[in-house]
C-alpha cells in the first residue's frame, strides 16, 4: 500500500489538499480526533477541538474548524467527555450527519445537529451531504464492538467502533482494549486507526497499550496503522511519563512493538494536525 506523510495541514491553518490522487488522505488532529477523506466523502471522528478539557491541557496546535473544512460526517465512539463533546461538535463545519451510540442521541441533539443512533452490527451507506460531488459513491459503515467502559452519565450509551469501507478499509477503534471477536473484520480492514495511550493514570484492562495495539492490528488483519489517542492531554504540573500522566512516546513504542515482529507493518506515527495519503490496491 503506497503513500507515505506530509506536512500538517488541518490543525495548522492549512487546508488539506482535496486534489490529491491518492485513494485516502487521513489526518490526526490530535486525541482520537482524525479526519478522513475517501472516494469524495470527508469524516470527522470523536472531535475534540479546544485548547483542553476541563484541568486537562493540549500539546501541540489546536485543531481550526476553518481550516479543517466542511465535514459530510462524524463518529463518535462513546460518551466520555473526551470523545463526546458538544461544544466541539457545534463548531464543526458544514451540516454534517452526526453518528452516536444508541442512547446517546439526546444528549447529541443538543449541538442542533443531525443525529443517527446506531448499534454494534449495523451497517449503513454514507453519501457527501449538501452540494453533491460527481466523483463520490456510498461509503459502507460498519457499526463494531468495543470493550471499554461507559461513562456513568450517560449508562444507556455503549461503547463501539466503525468500519469504513470505499477505496480502503479503514478501522477506528475508538477506545477499546482487546476482545474475542476482534477478528471478525478480519479481511476488509486495509489502515487501523487505534489508540495507544491514555491521558491518565487510568490503566486497567479497558484500552490497549501499544504492545496490544500490535495485537489488536493482527486481529483484524490491517497491514497499516495510525496510533491515536496519545500525546495530546496532559495534566498540568505532571512531568510527561511520570506518576501516571501521559505517555510522551506512546506512538513510537507502538511503531517499535510493530517493527519487532518483523511483518512489515506499515505504522505511522503522526504529530497532531500531520497527514498521510494511502493508494488503492
Amino acid at each position: 500500500m503506497a503513500g507515505g506523510a506530509s506536512s500538517a495541514c488541518a490543525a495548522n491553518g492549512r487546508r488539506s489538499d482535496h486534489g490529491v490522487s491518492s485513494a485516502v488522505r487521513i489526518t490526526w488532529l490530535g486525541h482520537a480526533t482524525v479526519l478522513v477523506e475517501m472516494d469524495g466523502l470527508r469524516l470527522l471522528t470523536d472531535p475534540l477541538l479546544g485548547a483542553g478539557l476541563g484541568p486537562l491541557r493540549r500539546v501541540g496546535p489546536t485543531p481550526d474548524p476553518r481550516a479543517i473544512g466542511e465535514i459530510d460526517a462524524i463518529l463518535v465512539s462513546h460518551a466520555h467527555p473526551d470523545h463526546f463533546d458538544l461544544d466541539s461538535l457545534r463548531r464543526v463545519n458544514g451540516d454534517p450527519l452526526v453518528i452516536v451510540p444508541g442512547g446517546l442521541g439526546r444528549a447529541a441533539r443538543r449541538a442542533g445537529r443531525s443525529v443517527r443512533e446506531v448499534l454494534a452490527g449495523e451497517v449503513f451507506e454514507l453519501s457527501p451531504r449538501g452540494s453533491p460531488r460527481s466523483d463520490a459513491s456510498p461509503i459502507r459503515v460498519t457499526v463494531v464492538h468495543a470493550r471499554h467502559w461507559r461513562w456513568p452519565l450517560q449508562p444507556r450509551a455503549r461503547c463501539i467502533g466503525y468500519l469504513v469501507e470505499g477505496s480502503l478499509g479503514i478501522y477506528f477503534a475508538g477506545d477499546t482494549a482487546l476482545f474475542p471477536r476482534m477478528d471478525r473484520i478480519a479481511g476488509r480492514v486495509a489502515i487501523a486507526l487505534l489508540p495507544v495511550g491514555r491521558w491518565g493514570p487510568h490503566r486497567g484492562p479497558d484500552r490497549l497499550t501499544p504492545a496490544s495495539a500490535v495485537e489488536a492490528m493482527r486481529r483484524v488483519g490491517a497491514q497499516a496503522a495510525i496510533p491515536i489517542h496519545w500525546g495530546t492531554l496532559h495534566p498540568p504540573g505532571l512531568a510527561p511519563g511520570r506518576r501516571g500522566s501521559p505517555a510522551p512516546d506512546a506512538g513510537a513504542r507502538f511503531a517499535t512493538a510493530g517493527a519487532e515482529l518483523e511483518l512489515g507493518l506499515d505504522i505511522r506515527v503522526l504529530q497532531p494536525g500531520e497527514a498521510t495519503d494511502f493508494d488503492a490496491p
